[in-house]
């Protein structure tokens, strides 16, 4: 079976009061450990809506859609390693920060699906992803991306990962953070 991976990460400011973070570990944090296809659906549904509507907010992000069997496995392996090693976490908290004096936390929510590249979800998602180069990174591709989330699917993906960092407030991601090289694919959205 060849694969395809449909993969998106969003780069979100904290600010205090704003309900974001919590919105998103609740959604993760509220899900069984295994689902049925159609609890992925209505999960990923309510994942995509929420970024959507927050969409005007994000200030990074990126996302991935290959058909080629080799790349899609490495990419998704990538991506589940990035949930296993802890690979946003820090050694010790970043505090709340006050972004009114320069000191800023992000947070990021990442998705990543393998799924069967031949299958109906897997043409469809092909088809769908065919942006022109110059629109890559801007919030409406991301729109454009995030609606096919819907109409994937879910008995033809082999593999999903969702994580949100941080889970905690005080652990949020400094600018320096996501200045370090293991940040480096995000882009600045237009």
């Amino acid at each position: 079976m060849d694969h395809a991976i449909l993969a998106m990460e969003l780069c979100f400011p904290m600010i205090p009061g704003d309900a974001l973070q919590g919105q998103l570990k609740a959604l993760v944090v509220q899900q069984p450990q295994t689902m049925r296809p159609g609890h992925k659906w209505q999960f990923y549904r309510s994942a995509a809506q929420l970024l959507t509507d927050r969409l005007p907010q994000a200030v990074s992000g990126c996302w991935d859609f290959f058909d080629d069997n080799d790349r899609a496995l490495k990419d998704h392996e990538m991506w589940f390693n990035g949930m296993n090693t802890r690979e946003g976490s820090r050694r010790e908290p970043s505090g709340v920060g006050d972004p009114y004096r320069g000191e800023q936390r992000f947070l990021t929510f990442t998705v990543s699906l393998l799924l069967d590249a031949q299958s109906p979800s897997g043409l469809q998602l092909a088809q769908h992803c065919r942006i022109p180069e110059a629109s890559l990174w801007t919030r409406e591709t991301f729109r454009h991306v995030l609606s096919a989330l819907s109409h994937v699917s879910y008995a033809s993906v082999r593999s999903d990962v969702v994580y949100l960092i941080p889970r905690d407030d005080g652990w949020g991601l400094t600018g320096e953070d996501l200045r370090e090289p293991k940040f480096h694919y995000l882009r600045t959205l237009g």
